[in-house]
């Protein structure tokens, strides 16, 4: 079977087509939902920007553009696919499937199942969810989940594991054997909005002291240039900052401990409340391997288990994550 995985963000918009089977030959990954296994691998990519200063209805018409030429350069027809997976960047009514809130704001309230479907001339299956819940989605039966299985023999529909985008912002998704859980109203893994530090920085939901204030490249960033905003000319970026503290620039040290510190203390909240089998993190932040170093000792102190550490996995997936996991919503339902 052949399913389109969109990944729609602030800045483009990516159209990927699969291959999915029992049996696949030259497959790419596994793919272990909790109720069947498949064989799978991408077939193509193709993006374009989101210009949101365009509107919606030019937005859209370029949406539908890109799906059409994407499934054309496959040498497929819309006819060849199952379904169409979207991943929003924001709060997805689970009843609707309408965006709610998000800070791509053109898409709010917005019928794009009906849509997509109404450009395509089509009554093909579409399904929408949250970004980050597609990104966890696709660790959880792809990725991380995978690894996580093989190492300790537990299987897949026995797992709970949440994956945490640390990047500009802070997401997350809570997968429970093969299942997105997204709450009654869609926002279940909005994590990053939870209290990390009381009466701590305004966030721009109007609450202090969210997580995504400290555990996001944003968060790194600012923490930064409030100590020594005087003192420099330009902003460094996340990655800039851990490359300075790799160097031993004292300031950059400090900033990154004090992340490392508040991220254990945000996953060791996580751990008391959902007692997950693993992490997963996703985003810029995640790739810098210094995150990983002694984050196991942290979490030791943290969590109310003494002495437990859940398993943290860096992304398996990379870019591919939110694709496969929009791709795959058919296939979990």
């Amino acid at each position: 079977m052949l399913l389109a995985g969109i990944d729609i963000g602030g800045t483009k918009m990516e159209v990927s087509l699969f291959e999915v089977a029992e049996r696949l030959e030259n497959k790419e990954f596994d793919l272990h939902t909790g109720k069947q296994r498949y064989q799978a691998r991408k077939i193509l990519s193709q993006r374009t920007p989101t210009d949101r200063h365009l509107g919606y209805e030019k937005v859209m018409v370029n949406l539908v553009e890109l799906i059409r030429e994407t499934v054309e350069s496959a040498s497929a027809s819309l006819k060849d696919l199952r379904s169409i997976g979207l991943g929003l960047p924001g709060i997805i009514d689970p009843q609707t499937g309408i965006m709610k809130n998000g800070n791509t704001g053109i898409f709010i309230e917005q019928d794009l199942i009906g849509d997509i479907k109404k450009g395509l001339e089509s009554d093909i299956e579409v399904n929408t969810a949250n970004d980050a819940n597609c990104f966890a989605l696709a660790e959880a039966v792809a990725g991380a989940g995978v690894k996580y299985r093989e190492e300790t023999g537990i299987e897949i529909a026995d797992h709970i594991g949440v994956g945490i985008i640390v990047g500009t912002g802070c997401g997350g998704g809570i997968i429970r054997g093969g299942q997105m859980i997204v709450g009654r109203n869609g926002t279940a893994g909005e994590i990053g909005h939870s209290t990390l530090i009381s009466g701590g920085h305004t966030c721009y939901c109007g609450r202090r002291g969210c997580a995504e204030q400290y555990v996001s490249g944003t968060g790194i960033e600012s923490a930064y240039a409030a100590r020594i905003y005087s003192q420099i000319k330009e902003r460094p970026n996340a990655r800039q900052i851990f490359e300075m503290a790799e160097e031993q620039e004292p300031l950059a040290k400090a900033i990154v401990k004090e992340f490392k510190a508040n991220l254990a203390l945000f996953i060791a909240n996580l751990t008391n409340i959902l007692d997950a089998n693993y992490f997963v993190l996703g985003g810029g932040v995640s790739l810098q391997p210094e995150v990983y170093n002694g984050l196991d000792d942290l979490l030791k102190r943290d969590t109310y288990n003494p002495g437990y550490a859940p398993k943290v996995y860096q992304n398996v997936l990379g870019d591919s994550a939110g694709g496969i996991g929009a791709a795959m919503l058919s296939l979990t339902k």
